[in-house]
Protein backbone atom coordinates (compact mmCIF):
# COMPACT_ATOMS: atom_id res chain seq x y z
CA UNK A 1 0.00 0.00 0.00
CA UNK A 2 1.41 3.50 -0.85
CA UNK A 3 -0.07 6.93 0.63
CA UNK A 4 -0.13 9.39 -1.76
CA UNK A 5 -1.62 13.05 -0.23
CA UNK A 6 -1.57 15.98 -0.70
CA UNK A 7 1.68 17.52 -2.32
CA UNK A 8 3.12 14.37 -3.27
CA UNK A 9 4.83 12.17 -5.71
CA UNK A 10 3.69 9.01 -7.43
CA UNK A 11 7.44 8.26 -9.65
CA UNK A 12 8.43 11.18 -11.13
CA UNK A 13 5.29 13.31 -10.91
CA UNK A 14 3.89 15.94 -8.40
CA UNK A 15 0.50 15.92 -7.47
CA UNK A 16 -1.48 19.05 -6.78
CA UNK A 17 -2.68 20.07 -3.14
CA UNK A 18 -6.04 19.18 -5.21
CA UNK A 19 -5.39 15.44 -5.56
CA UNK A 20 -5.46 13.06 -2.76
CA UNK A 21 -4.97 9.43 -3.82
CA UNK A 22 -4.52 5.95 -2.31
CA UNK A 23 -2.49 3.76 -3.91
CA UNK A 24 -3.79 -0.11 -3.23
CA UNK A 25 -2.46 -3.11 -3.63
CA UNK A 26 -3.66 -4.41 -6.83
CA UNK A 27 -5.75 -7.52 -6.11
CA UNK A 28 -7.68 -10.25 -8.62
CA UNK A 29 -10.96 -10.10 -7.06
CA UNK A 30 -13.64 -7.71 -5.55
CA UNK A 31 -14.09 -5.17 -8.55
CA UNK A 32 -17.29 -3.58 -8.60
CA UNK A 33 -20.05 -5.46 -10.25
CA UNK A 34 -23.92 -5.56 -11.07
CA UNK A 35 -24.29 -7.10 -7.73
CA UNK A 36 -22.55 -4.29 -5.79
CA UNK A 37 -23.25 -1.26 -7.53
CA UNK A 38 -26.84 0.45 -8.74
CA UNK A 39 -29.88 0.61 -6.25
CA UNK A 40 -29.94 -1.75 -3.72
CA UNK A 41 -32.02 -4.91 -3.57
CA UNK A 42 -34.78 -4.13 -1.95
CA UNK A 43 -35.10 -0.88 -2.67
CA UNK A 44 -38.62 0.65 -3.48
CA UNK A 45 -38.58 3.23 -6.16
CA UNK A 46 -41.27 5.58 -6.80
CA UNK A 47 -41.91 7.50 -9.81
CA UNK A 48 -39.97 11.62 -9.58
CA UNK A 49 -42.21 14.37 -10.35
CA UNK A 50 -39.95 17.27 -9.71
CA UNK A 51 -38.67 19.51 -12.34
CA UNK A 52 -35.67 18.75 -14.77
CA UNK A 53 -33.56 21.47 -13.10
CA UNK A 54 -32.70 22.05 -9.90
CA UNK A 55 -31.73 25.13 -8.56
CA UNK A 56 -31.80 24.82 -5.00
CA UNK A 57 -28.30 23.98 -2.86
CA UNK A 58 -28.72 21.00 -1.26
CA UNK A 59 -31.21 18.97 -3.12
CA UNK A 60 -31.44 14.99 -1.93
CA UNK A 61 -33.70 13.19 -4.02
CA UNK A 62 -33.65 9.47 -2.78
CA UNK A 63 -35.33 5.90 -3.85
CA UNK A 64 -37.03 8.00 -7.43
CA UNK A 65 -37.15 6.06 -10.75
CA UNK A 66 -36.15 9.30 -13.13
CA UNK A 67 -37.38 9.72 -16.64
CA UNK A 68 -36.64 13.05 -17.78
CA UNK A 69 -33.55 14.62 -17.96
CA UNK A 70 -31.92 16.76 -15.06
CA UNK A 71 -29.65 19.85 -15.35
CA UNK A 72 -27.88 21.62 -12.23
CA UNK A 73 -28.24 25.34 -11.94
CA UNK A 74 -25.26 27.28 -11.37
CA UNK A 75 -26.10 27.31 -7.39
CA UNK A 76 -27.47 23.90 -6.61
CA UNK A 77 -24.22 22.77 -4.70
CA UNK A 78 -24.46 19.52 -2.72
CA UNK A 79 -27.23 17.95 -4.34
CA UNK A 80 -27.46 14.36 -4.15
CA UNK A 81 -29.18 11.54 -6.30
CA UNK A 82 -29.07 8.00 -3.89
CA UNK A 83 -30.97 5.00 -4.88
CA UNK A 84 -32.49 5.74 -7.80
CA UNK A 85 -33.39 4.62 -11.15
CA UNK A 86 -32.41 7.13 -14.26
CA UNK A 87 -34.11 5.39 -17.34
CA UNK A 88 -34.73 7.05 -20.15
CA UNK A 89 -33.98 7.79 -24.05
CA UNK A 90 -31.93 10.99 -23.43
CA UNK A 91 -28.91 13.11 -24.68
CA UNK A 92 -27.52 12.84 -20.80
CA UNK A 93 -29.50 11.42 -17.97
CA UNK A 94 -27.81 14.23 -15.47
CA UNK A 95 -25.92 17.64 -16.63
CA UNK A 96 -23.64 19.59 -14.35
CA UNK A 97 -22.13 23.04 -16.29
CA UNK A 98 -23.31 25.89 -14.66
CA UNK A 99 -20.73 25.51 -11.46
CA UNK A 100 -22.93 24.06 -9.20
CA UNK A 101 -20.70 22.07 -6.82
CA UNK A 102 -20.24 18.49 -4.96
CA UNK A 103 -22.55 16.71 -7.09
CA UNK A 104 -23.33 13.19 -5.43
CA UNK A 105 -24.67 10.44 -6.93
CA UNK A 106 -24.46 7.31 -4.71
CA UNK A 107 -25.86 3.58 -5.45
CA UNK A 108 -27.76 4.75 -8.57
CA UNK A 109 -28.59 2.98 -12.32
CA UNK A 110 -28.65 4.19 -15.40
CA UNK A 111 -30.13 2.29 -18.31
CA UNK A 112 -30.41 4.51 -21.63
CA UNK A 113 -32.47 2.21 -23.24
CA UNK A 114 -30.23 1.35 -26.10
CA UNK A 115 -30.72 5.02 -27.49
CA UNK A 116 -29.03 5.78 -30.81
CA UNK A 117 -28.95 9.74 -29.81
CA UNK A 118 -27.71 9.29 -26.63
CA UNK A 119 -23.92 10.89 -25.66
CA UNK A 120 -23.86 9.63 -22.03
CA UNK A 121 -25.27 8.78 -18.52
CA UNK A 122 -23.94 12.01 -17.02
CA UNK A 123 -21.57 15.19 -18.03
CA UNK A 124 -19.58 18.17 -17.21
CA UNK A 125 -17.83 18.41 -13.55
CA UNK A 126 -17.60 18.71 -9.92
CA UNK A 127 -19.53 15.59 -9.40
CA UNK A 128 -18.76 12.24 -7.49
CA UNK A 129 -20.39 8.49 -8.19
CA UNK A 130 -20.28 5.76 -5.87
CA UNK A 131 -21.39 2.59 -6.68
CA UNK A 132 -22.83 3.44 -9.57
CA UNK A 133 -24.04 0.91 -12.71
CA UNK A 134 -24.00 2.34 -15.64
CA UNK A 135 -25.43 0.34 -19.24
CA UNK A 136 -27.00 0.66 -22.43
CA UNK A 137 -26.01 4.62 -23.42
CA UNK A 138 -23.19 5.67 -25.60
CA UNK A 139 -20.68 7.15 -23.71
CA UNK A 140 -20.59 6.04 -20.15
CA UNK A 141 -19.49 9.28 -18.34
CA UNK A 142 -18.39 12.69 -19.82
CA UNK A 143 -15.73 14.27 -17.06
CA UNK A 144 -14.54 17.28 -16.48
CA UNK A 145 -12.78 19.17 -13.91
CA UNK A 146 -13.56 18.08 -10.31
CA UNK A 147 -14.87 14.52 -10.99
CA UNK A 148 -14.59 11.52 -8.86
CA UNK A 149 -15.46 7.80 -9.79
CA UNK A 150 -15.13 4.57 -7.30
CA UNK A 151 -16.40 1.68 -6.94
CA UNK A 152 -18.88 1.85 -10.14
CA UNK A 153 -19.37 -0.61 -13.31
CA UNK A 154 -19.87 0.79 -16.51
CA UNK A 155 -20.68 -1.70 -18.71
CA UNK A 156 -23.01 -3.11 -22.27
CA UNK A 157 -22.78 0.10 -24.05
CA UNK A 158 -25.01 0.66 -26.79
CA UNK A 159 -22.80 0.54 -30.22
CA UNK A 160 -23.90 1.45 -33.39
CA UNK A 161 -22.05 1.85 -36.91
CA UNK A 162 -21.57 5.24 -36.28
CA UNK A 163 -21.29 5.64 -32.76
CA UNK A 164 -17.93 6.69 -31.01
CA UNK A 165 -18.14 4.59 -27.63
CA UNK A 166 -16.25 5.27 -24.30
CA UNK A 167 -16.55 4.37 -21.33
CA UNK A 168 -15.85 7.97 -19.95
CA UNK A 169 -14.24 10.41 -22.16
CA UNK A 170 -12.36 13.58 -21.07
CA UNK A 171 -12.05 16.63 -23.12
CA UNK A 172 -10.14 18.24 -20.68
CA UNK A 173 -9.89 18.21 -16.32
CA UNK A 174 -7.90 20.27 -14.09
CA UNK A 175 -8.63 17.03 -11.09
CA UNK A 176 -10.03 13.65 -11.82
CA UNK A 177 -9.72 10.50 -10.00
CA UNK A 178 -10.80 6.76 -11.76
CA UNK A 179 -10.62 4.70 -9.15
CA UNK A 180 -11.44 0.64 -8.07
CA UNK A 181 -14.52 0.64 -11.00
CA UNK A 182 -15.22 -2.27 -13.77
CA UNK A 183 -15.41 -0.82 -17.33
CA UNK A 184 -16.15 -2.92 -19.79
CA UNK A 185 -16.96 -2.40 -23.65
CA UNK A 186 -17.79 -4.40 -26.56
CA UNK A 187 -16.04 -5.28 -29.91
CA UNK A 188 -17.18 -1.86 -31.25
CA UNK A 189 -16.25 0.79 -28.71
CA UNK A 190 -13.48 2.79 -28.91
CA UNK A 191 -12.12 2.82 -25.40
CA UNK A 192 -12.23 2.10 -21.47
CA UNK A 193 -11.07 5.41 -20.49
CA UNK A 194 -10.20 8.67 -23.12
CA UNK A 195 -8.60 11.50 -22.59
CA UNK A 196 -8.55 13.75 -25.42
CA UNK A 197 -5.65 15.88 -25.22
CA UNK A 198 -6.10 17.38 -28.57
CA UNK A 199 -10.00 18.83 -27.51
CA UNK A 200 -8.51 20.36 -24.38
CA UNK A 201 -6.88 22.94 -22.98
CA UNK A 202 -6.01 21.25 -20.06
CA UNK A 203 -5.52 17.25 -18.52
CA UNK A 204 -4.02 17.53 -15.18
CA UNK A 205 -3.85 15.85 -11.99
CA UNK A 206 -5.61 12.91 -13.20
CA UNK A 207 -5.10 9.37 -11.26
CA UNK A 208 -6.64 6.58 -13.33
CA UNK A 209 -6.04 3.51 -10.09
CA UNK A 210 -6.47 -0.34 -9.60
CA UNK A 211 -9.75 -0.71 -12.11
CA UNK A 212 -10.93 -3.48 -14.19
CA UNK A 213 -10.85 -2.67 -17.51
CA UNK A 214 -11.47 -4.62 -20.80
CA UNK A 215 -11.64 -3.74 -24.88
CA UNK A 216 -12.09 -0.85 -26.96
CA UNK A 217 -9.52 -0.19 -29.75
CA UNK A 218 -7.40 0.43 -26.81
CA UNK A 219 -8.40 0.01 -23.75
CA UNK A 220 -6.36 3.61 -22.23
CA UNK A 221 -6.13 6.72 -24.01
CA UNK A 222 -3.71 8.47 -21.82
CA UNK A 223 -3.24 12.26 -22.96
CA UNK A 224 -0.21 12.13 -24.55
CA UNK A 225 1.35 10.98 -27.87
CA UNK A 226 5.09 12.74 -28.18
CA UNK A 227 4.45 14.43 -31.89
CA UNK A 228 0.96 14.59 -32.10
CA UNK A 229 -0.03 16.26 -28.09
CA UNK A 230 0.97 19.87 -27.09
CA UNK A 231 2.98 18.84 -23.80
CA UNK A 232 2.37 22.51 -22.16
CA UNK A 233 -1.40 20.87 -21.68
CA UNK A 234 -0.50 17.75 -19.52
CA UNK A 235 1.06 17.56 -16.44
CA UNK A 236 0.30 14.80 -13.11
CA UNK A 237 -1.27 11.75 -15.22
CA UNK A 238 -0.59 8.61 -13.26
CA UNK A 239 -2.27 5.43 -14.69
CA UNK A 240 -1.35 2.59 -11.91
CA UNK A 241 -1.92 -0.79 -10.61
CA UNK A 242 -5.12 -1.55 -12.96
CA UNK A 243 -5.73 -4.82 -14.30
CA UNK A 244 -6.55 -5.56 -17.83
CA UNK A 245 -8.78 -8.27 -19.02
CA UNK A 246 -8.62 -10.45 -22.27
CA UNK A 247 -12.31 -11.10 -22.34
CA UNK A 248 -13.02 -8.86 -25.14
CA UNK A 249 -9.54 -9.32 -27.20
CA UNK A 250 -6.58 -11.14 -26.02
CA UNK A 251 -4.75 -7.74 -26.33
CA UNK A 252 -7.13 -5.78 -23.82
CA UNK A 253 -8.11 -3.61 -26.77
CA UNK A 254 -8.31 -4.33 -30.22
CA UNK A 255 -4.82 -2.99 -30.82
CA UNK A 256 -3.11 -2.52 -27.36
CA UNK A 257 -4.16 -2.22 -23.65
CA UNK A 258 -2.75 1.58 -23.76
CA UNK A 259 -1.76 4.17 -26.16
CA UNK A 260 -0.89 7.89 -25.74
CA UNK A 261 0.57 7.27 -22.60
CA UNK A 262 4.79 8.76 -23.34
CA UNK A 263 6.04 10.81 -20.48
CA UNK A 264 5.00 12.87 -18.67
CA UNK A 265 2.06 10.01 -18.05
CA UNK A 266 3.12 8.13 -15.38
CA UNK A 267 2.80 3.73 -15.87
CA UNK A 268 3.10 1.64 -13.02
CA UNK A 269 1.84 -1.61 -11.42
CA UNK A 270 -0.62 -2.10 -14.38
CA UNK A 271 -1.16 -6.09 -15.21
CA UNK A 272 -2.83 -8.81 -16.93
CA UNK A 273 -6.15 -9.81 -14.90
CA UNK A 274 -6.35 -12.77 -17.01
CA UNK A 275 -5.13 -14.88 -19.33
CA UNK A 276 -1.85 -16.82 -20.32
CA UNK A 277 -0.04 -13.83 -19.08
CA UNK A 278 -2.23 -13.01 -15.64
CA UNK A 279 -0.23 -11.36 -13.40
CA UNK A 280 2.56 -9.87 -15.54
CA UNK A 281 3.21 -5.77 -16.52
CA UNK A 282 0.12 -5.39 -19.27
CA UNK A 283 1.89 -3.78 -22.32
Amino acid sequence: MVAVTGNAKVGSVTFAPTVSITLPAVVATGFPSASTTGVPAGTVLSAYTGGSKITAAGTTITGKTITTPIELGPVAHNTTFRNCLFKMQAFWHVLNEQGATNLQIIDCEFDGMKDSGNDCAVSGGNYTLTRVNIHDTVDGLKVGSNVVVQDSYIHDLYITANSHNDGMQSLGTTSLTVRHNTIIVKDGATSCVILSTGSASDMRNVLIDNNLLAGGAFTVYGGYQSGSDVQSRVSNIAITNNRISTQIFARGGAYGPFTSVDSPVVMSGNVWHDGTKAGQPAT
